[in-house]
């Protein structure tokens, strides 16, 4: 599996935590969630507080996401928005094809990409929104 990505970075949203925000097709449509447990490298057990499913990371758009899908959205430092294709304990590919190191910070000159953070609680109140899809 590589190296997988660090527990820290799962679970529903806290103040003080950086858990990943992901887009996954719960069943009915995609909405937003969170990653709970990591079951292979590029499948995870998604959740949004109410449905959970096992999804596989795709580099589909957040409306284009069908049943058994999930999306990640980095920013990079040319503010170009990504859909994450492989994501490992420090990296990230996105679907430009380039290989970047991941963080939660909104530095374009760290050489890293942003990825999208869920927030403060389990309805993602000021969670990072890069694609600019989902209501505030």
């Amino acid at each position: 599996m590589g190296r997988p990505l660090n527990k820290r970075f799962f679970g529903t949203p806290t103040a003080g935590g950086n858990e990943i925000k992901v887009q996954f097709h719960n069943g009915t449509g995609s909405v937003a969630g969170w990653i709970v447990k990591q079951k292979a490298s590029k499948r995870f057990l998604c959740s949004d507080g109410t449905n959970t499913a096992v999804c596989t990371l795709t580099d589909a758009a957040s409306a284009a996401l069908t049943a058994g899908q999930m999306s990640i959205t980095v920013l990079n430092d040319s503010g170009d928005q990504l859909q994450v294709t492989k994501i490992s304990g420090r990296k990230v590919t996105g679907n430009d094809g380039n290989t970047y190191p991941w963080n939660f910070d909104a530095d374009l000159t760290d050489g890293g990409a942003q990825i999208e953070e869920a927030g403060d609680d389990s309805s993602l109140t000021n969670a990072d929104d890069l694609e600019g899809d989902e209501a505030p």
